[in-house]
């Protein structure tokens, strides 16, 4: 079996303001979070800051990050956009790590065939079982 890599897309990110921008998104199974490195957060976005940042540990031996803040974020996956809120950490090596708990929710998934890693999203805000409530219909704006 080969070494299997992390997929990287160019995704973009809207904040809830309207505030956008085009990054490169790690699509990371091994983390349960989102997180954005801080110099990525939209220009003129607003942050919700962390009281006390919460620290993590990395699968690197005695590495540490912190979280500062979070930002809720529209994510466009190619044609597809997903809701859920990053956390903000100055100390990030990559733009943005989508982590599992965003994947799970949005079904999105990492398909590997014939050499090729794609991601694959089930679910988006455009989807009409997430726009019904009880039979009533909403209008999501992206």
């Amino acid at each position: 079996m080969g070494f299997m890599t992390k997929p990287v897309l160019q995704i973009g990110i809207t904040s809830a303001e309207g505030k956008s921008r085009t990054l490169n998104a790690v699509f990371d199974t091994g983390s349960f979070h989102t997180l954005l490195r801080e110099d990525r957060i939209p220009e003129g976005a607003t942050v919700i800051t962390r009281k006390d940042p919460h620290v993590f540990r990395t699968a690197a031996r005695g590495q540490r990050f912190k979280a500062v803040a979070e930002i809720p974020l529209v994510l466009t996956i190619g044609d597809k956009a997903v809701l859920d809120v990053a956390l903000v950490s100055p100390d990030l090596s990559q733009e943005m790590l989508v982590g599992a708990g965003t994947m799970q929710k949005w079904d999105i998934s990492i398909i590997t065939r014939n050499g090729r890693t794609e991601v694959s999203v089930g679910r988006h805000m455009r989807d009409p079982d997430i726009t019904a409530v009880d039979g009533c219909s909403l209008h999501a704006v992206v």
